[in-house]
Formats: structure tokens, sequence, C-alpha cells
């Protein structure tokens, strides 16, 4: 009972800090919950945190294809470069996103799985 509490509060922690949903690597604090969950609130959480990381990579993502179609302007090599750079990765957060999404998908199918 309670490292069920204590994984609420941690749980908790995770959707409300400021940035603790972007930290890069994923934090201790986030290994912990995600070892630690059990119960359907739990998984929900869970999911509800890498949804917020799926949104932010998509949010990067986004950026550097904008970055990209500045830097396409041009016909000087570096520009090119440049280009290729954004555009890589733009498709790394994008696939990176995809991941998370599909991570939160299986919390969520735990959360309804639980009995």
């Amino acid at each position: 009972m309670q490292s069920q509490v204590l994984l609420a509060v941690v749980a908790s922690a995770l959707l409300w800090i400021p940035g603790a949903a972007f930290a890069e690597p994923a934090s201790s604090l986030e290994q912990l919950v995600v070892e630690m969950a059990d119960a359907p609130a739990e998984h929900a959480a869970v999911a509800k945190h890498f949804r917020a990381k799926a949104a932010d990579l998509r949010g990067e993502a986004s950026k550097h294809e904008s970055m990209g179609r500045v830097y396409g302007g041009g016909k000087l090599g570096t520009r090119i470069k440049m280009r290729g750079h954004c555009d890589k990765l733009a498709e790394l957060y994008a696939a990176q996103a995809a991941e998370y999404e599909e991570l939160a998908k299986l919390h969520e199918a735990a959360a309804s799985a639980a009995p």
C-alpha cells in the first residue's frame, strides 16, 4: 500500500513539474515510475506522461522542418547540408514521437486490462 501511495505521488510529480515530461534521457524518477506501475490509474498516468513527451517531440520535428525550409532556399553547398541536418533531425524526432505514442498505447492497454 505504501509503495502505491509513493507511486501516485511520483506519477503526479511527473505530470505537474514543469519540464519533467521533457527530460532527456529518461530520468531515474521516470524509470522508477514505469517500473512500479501496476494499478490501472498508474498505467494511465504513465501513458499521459508519454503522450506529453510525444507531443513535445512532434513540436521539435515541426521546428526542424521549418528551419529546413528556410535553409532550402539557397544553392550553396553549406545551405544544402544544413537543410539535410534539419530534415534528418525532423525525421528522428518524428520517429521518436511515434515510439512514445506506441508506449503510451501499451500503458493504456495495461490500464484497461487490469482486473
